[in-house]
């Protein structure tokens, strides 16, 4: 099954057993995809373990887990370090990555950040939950400190947008202290699938809150070409600094942050017209492909291996007649699903694919179906008789050709 909307919460449970089993109730009741844990309930070095089936991955110091509850998510793990770990989820034809972390509050903030600095964030959708313990204006809190500072830095080099809103209160809150340590990241060019973002107000058995998140992806068209900067990057820089002291004297002029978000829009704009304007474009190859496969005919195929398995297995073990025709029965019925769905699916990209790319229609056509490379031959054959040689065809056809009323012409020969 293909999925457009992606559920999941996060928190901290501070050890606590009574908060990490919870958690995972909780989220199996709300039917969420997956739920990341920071700080977990350890029982002999090992986290606890759901009664249901889900998948599980840890960071190498068991700072952060994450339970992928969703059977029909591809899920991989990708890598962990000491605070983190991150999952790679095949979702609507993207791949998406998670990032669960925990950076304890009296660690140093500079070497825990190096940990994920070897990952590129600007080249790929990332979602970053966890309870980073740093303070900031930005989510929430009243000042800034060091940690807060140079987190600051890290998402603005790795292409990260906050999604916290303060206005929904803190995320964290005991007898003496209130705070807002558990952020949500996500990656700047998929910032409008972010549908929901909130704080629960239900017991957590922690000094922690949930946060609750839902992600709505669309299918992300991917582009037929791409800017090449390596040759065009000083007429770039040109353009820009010609137009840059109007963007100055707006910045001084910004009294208000409408002003500000404006001006940053304005100046977005300006940078894509100025990379369309100087850098020259390059096409990428294979942009125009042909596909049809997608998750549905993964599963149906699956799903008709299995069952053929399963009759296979009845008939060769002498079962009774009655299970052998009800898993014959189930097989065949899911063959014929995965066929027709299967058609369906090849007719309806191609439509797709002739609607987007019918300037070329008659060559695309012949490509993706095979129809240009076949092999020339004589299609005359005499007598119909299939074991003709080429060199029959050719004596048959010349033979006729003789007996034709010859041309009146003179043929001059050119030594």
């Amino acid at each position: 099954m293909a999925y457009n909307s992606l559920r999941g919460i996060r928190i901290n449970v501070n050890h606590c057993v009574a908060a990490h089993s919870g958690d995972l109730l909780v989220a199996r009741d709300l039917g969420l995809d997956f739920i990341a844990i920071q700080d977990p309930y350890l029982i002999k070095g090992e986290p606890l373990k759901a009664n249901f089936g889900c998948k599980v991955f840890m960071s190498e110091g068991k700072r952060a887990i994450t339970y992928v509850l969703n059977k029909s998510l591809n899920c991989y793990f990708k890598f962990n370090t000491m605070n983190s770990v991150a999952v790679e989820l095949h979702f609507n034809n993207i791949i998406f990555n998670v990032f669960n972390c925990y950076f304890p509050p009296h660690d140093d903030i500079e070497q825990t950040i190096s940990e994920l600095q070897d990952y590129n964030f600007c080249n790929s959708f990332n979602l970053v939950v966890g309870d980073f313990n740093c303070k900031s204006r930005s989510w929430g809190y009243d000042s800034d400190n060091f940690r807060g500072r140079k987190l600051s830095e890290f998402m603005a080099a790795s292409n990260l947008h906050i999604c916290n809103i303060s206005e929904h209160g803190p995320t964290f809150q005991s007898t003496i202290h209130v705070g807002f340590p558990d952020l949500t990241l996500l990656s700047i060019p998929i910032i409008n699938y972010m549908k929901n973002w909130g704080v629960l107000d239900m017991e957590s058995h922690s000094d922690h809150k949930y946060i609750y998140f839902n992600l709505e992806l669309e299918d992300i068209t991917e582009a037929d070409f791409f800017l090449k900067s390596k040759y065009g990057i000083n007429k770039f820089s040109r353009y820009v600094k010609k137009n840059f002291g109007y963007f100055k004297n707006k910045l001084a002029k910004s009294s208000n942050i409408i002003y500000l978000n404006n001006l940053f829009l304005e100046l977005g704009d300006f940078i894509k017209k100025a990379a369309f304007k100087t850098l020259k474009k390059k096409p990428k190859k294979f942009a125009k492909k042909y596909s049809f496969w997608n998750e549905d005919l993964r599963l149906a195929r699956n799903k008709v291996s299995m069952l053929f398995k399963i009759y296979n297995r009845h008939k060769l073990s002498a079962s009774s007649d009655d299970m052998v025709q009800s898993s014959g029965l189930a097989y065949r019925k899911a063959r014929a699903e995965y066929k027709r769905l299967l058609l369906s699916t090849k007719r309806k990209a191609w439509e797709i694919f002739c609607t987007n790319y019918n300037e070329r229609f008659n060559f695309l056509f012949k490509l993706v179906f095979n129809k240009g490379g076949s092999q020339d031959s004589i299609r005359d054959n005499p007598n119909d008789n299939p074991n003709n040689t080429i060199r029959d065809k050719i004596a048959y056809i010349m033979d006729n050709f003789s007996q034709a009323e010859p041309l009146r012409m003179t043929l001059t020969i050119y030594l």
